[in-house]
């Protein structure tokens, strides 16, 4: 999970998110592998964009990358999975962001530091975001595996919220609500940033929704 460069350690999510080339990071037989794998996503997104993704084949992926289906499954145990395919990086990425404790950091200002970061490493990516949101929203079956990936991010932000206290059944039944909550606006704010075509600021958004969501509906009717 962990390279050595320049004098510090990184991991596999600086990679992936651009931050260090791969040529740097990497041996050999690791970038052969990080190219196929790039080269199945790549060719998984043209076919998916171009015929639907109900309507294409593992078989027609692997060979688009000229690969075979046997390699294919190397790489992804499912065809779903080459659409998301950073998704563990992602989740390993934020996991870190929120075990980053800082001297007198509340837990909800850590989250929401956690947050921003990764809308920025979003808005990096933008291209690649939008591509795959316009193919998942065609497709009921992307739609409901993109909600079970929703609930591996509301119980990262459950555990964060839970830090640094004496948990118990309503403590952590309080940090599930907050944790659906703060995925709620986050839901909202990303499809607002989708339906812009990823142009508008997304770290913005997300500390303005999360702000209000701080402040709570009593709050929001003062101001209204």
């Amino acid at each position: 999970m962990f390279a050595f460069v320049t004098g510090r350690y990184l991991t596999l999510c600086d990679i992936y998110f651009k931050i260090i080339p791969m040529e740097m990071t990497m041996p050999l037989r690791q970038r052969k592998k990080a190219k196929t794998r790039q080269a199945l996503i790549e060719a998984a997104m043209v076919l998916f964009d171009r015929q639907g993704y109900e309507a294409t084949t593992v078989g027609e992926i692997a060979a688009a990358a000229d690969v075979s289906r046997r390699t294919f499954f190397r790489y992804f145990a499912t065809k779903a999975l080459v659409l998301f395919p950073h998704q563990d990086l992602h989740l390993d990425h934020f996991r870190e962001l929120l075990r980053d404790q800082r001297p007198g950091e509340a837990p909800f200002d850590r989250l929401r530091r956690a947050c921003m970061e990764m809308a920025r490493l979003y808005m990096e990516g933008r291209e690649e975001h939008l591509r795959q949101q316009r193919i998942i929203r065609n497709s009921p079956a992307l739609i409901a595996k993109g909600d079970q990936f929703d609930e591996d991010w509301r119980a990262l932000i459950k555990e964060a919220l839970l830090l640094g206290t004496a948990p118990n059944k309503r403590t952590e039944r309080h940090a599930y609500y907050l944790a659906a909550a703060v995925m709620g606006v986050i839901g909202a704010v990303m499809r607002e940033w989708y339906d812009g075509d990823c142009r508008a600021d997304l770290a913005a958004m997300g500390d303005e929704g999360l702000a209000l969501l701080e402040k709570g509906v009593n709050g929001w009717i003062e101001k209204a």
